[in-house]
């Protein structure tokens, strides 16, 4: 488990690259004992699994910045974005063109116990302004951070990571590849040119050349069953296995064991294939999900589904009922606010002592570094002393006080939750009732539209408006008053509303 963090730790303070150790530093740690300590935090908080550390690089131009510059300017990030809540490992390398520095920061805050979570965004939104500020006040040039949907450019092979590229593997793969889609030779010639290869053809033998290669490899020199007539052969029997495919067959039940095997992400050639094969029309890309039509559908049938459960559960039956729940619901919360503010009254004799707790937990581990001998600890294990005497002559003990702390945080956890229940069942029944109110506005409006509608029904055949007393006026959607006063007064009747007949 702590095999990552030392073999990072190995490779940031590396000697040859750190000028014998003088470009390494530590923050809230020391440099001889930094995992040590970073494990011992991550066990005195219970939090040994997942992500271990962060490593950050800050890179500099060429040739712009002297190696004890760059360490300058990586102490004092490390100091204002940290602050006094990680420890972190960090070290200059001069060995290339470009100066650099490496960040190694334990995963887990040694004053808090919190993980370091980092978002999306955070580089350009809190770290790259802090070296961009450093940076201004060396007189350096800052670096530019570029958001957009540029094409990324492919990715060289690594000798170091990922051994060396054999040619003849990658080859193989891609003619076996090309076989499997190919209609004949030509055909299969043809996607061999789609995968970057160039081709020749020489005394009845086919040669290739791979991308950013300058040499030409026969065909055959890769595999002796490369040659035209196997390769047709292989062609022709894939064909025949797909048409059989394609044949009705009578369907039977069949036993198949599944052959899990390894993952291999494609190549970089490999993928700029399959895009020219997109783009050519030659494979088809899968239709998309049309679910997202019905995911407001989706979210209101789980939402009546919840509500609907939650009146079974508690056997309600009108509106009055729900009303009263929610009235009893009330009185609870009041009740557990009252639980709270008791709590935090029994609390308060011992606050004095708890905050003494937070000093003897906060320099504990650094104290016992100075019991083995590190110096370099001397003012954390006094304050560890003070804290303990004084809370020795307050008559209690440290073990005493973690109990009490415990006590209190396990009583107010048990509150908040009983709380969070009984909020997420009140807002459940103020959608409910918010819901009743809609429908009962629809039942008032639905009766009025309704006989709005016969009215214009029996107008429109010709009905007898005497028997139905009921007299309609026209009103437009917006009256000009300029335009009505203009308007001629030979006829009177215009002016009163037109009364059905």
């Amino acid at each position: 488990m702590a095999m990552h963090l030392a073999n990072a730790i190995s490779y940031i303070t590396d000697e040859e690259k750190t000028q014998r150790g003088v470009l390494v530093g530590s923050y809230n740690c020391n440099i001889d004992t930094a995992l040590q300590e970073m494990l011992a935090t991550k066990r005195k908080f219970g939090k040994m699994d997942k992500r271990q550390g962060y490593h950050f690089i800050i890179s500099f131009k060429k040739q712009e910045v002297r190696p004890e510059t760059a360490m300058e300017i990586t102490q004092k990030f490390v100091e204002r974005y940290f602050g006094d809540d990680f420890q972190c490992l960090y070290a200059t390398h001069d060995n290339t063109e470009h100066v650099h520095s490496h960040i190694l920061f334990n995963s887990v805050s040694w004053r808090t116990g919190k993980k370091y979570r980092y978002e999306k965004g955070d580089w350009a939104r809190e770290i790259q302004p802090i070296v961009n500020e450093l940076c201004k006040e060396y007189g350096l040039s800052m670096q530019d951070i570029e958001i957009g949907a540029e094409e990324k450019p492919l990715k060289k092979w690594d000798k170091t990571k990922q051994g060396i590229f054999k040619w003849n593997r990658q080859i193989s793969l891609d003619v076996e590849d090309s076989i499997s889609f190919a209609t004949g030779y030509e055909n299969f010639l043809k996607l061999m040119e789609l995968k970057g290869y160039s081709l020749k053809q020489k005394n009845g033998e086919t040669f290739l050349r791979p991308m950013g290669e300058k040499r030409f490899i026969r065909l055959t020199d890769i595999s002796s069953y490369y040659t035209r007539e196997s390769i047709e052969n292989q062609i022709t029997k894939e064909i025949r296995r797909e048409s059989n495919r394609g044949e009705n067959r009578t369907p039977r039940i069949i036993r198949c064991r599944k052959n899990y095997r390894k993952y291999i992400p494609p190549t970089s050639y490999q993928k700029a294939f399959l895009a020219k094969m997109y783009r050519t029309g030659q494979l088809k890309r899968k239709p998309y999900s049309q679910m997202w039509k019905y995911r407001e559908e989706a979210a209101k049938f789980e939402k009546l589904q919840s509500q609907y459960l939650y009146l079974c559960k508690q056997t309600i039956r009108s509106v009055e009922e729900l009303k009263d729940r929610k009235e009893d619901i009330s009185i609870h919360m009041a009740i557990l606010d009252e639980q709270r503010h008791q709590i935090y009254k029994r609390r308060y004799p011992y606050k004095p002592a708890l905050a003494l707790l937070k000093i003897i937990e906060e320099n504990e581990i650094r104290a016992s570094y100075y019991k083995e001998g590190s110096l370099f600890y001397a003012s954390n294990y006094e304050k560890w002393k003070e804290a303990t005497e004084i809370l020795i002559q307050k008559g209690y003990t440290v073990n005493q006080i973690i109990e009490i702390k415990e006590t209190f945080q396990r009583e107010l956890a048990s509150v908040a939750k009983a709380k969070r229940e009984l909020r997420k069942e009140e807002n459940l029944i103020n959608d409910i009732l918010l819901e009743k109110s809609r429908v009962q506005v629809v039942e008032k409006i639905m009766p009025a539209l309704v006989a709005k509608e016969n009215t214009k029904e029996i107008l429109r055949e010709g009905g007898d408006a005497e028997k139905t007393e009921i007299t309609v006026t026209e009103i437009p959607a917006q009256t000009d008053t300029d335009h009505l006063q203009d308007q001629p007064a030979h006829n009177d009747k215009q002016k009163q509303p037109e009364q059905a007949r």
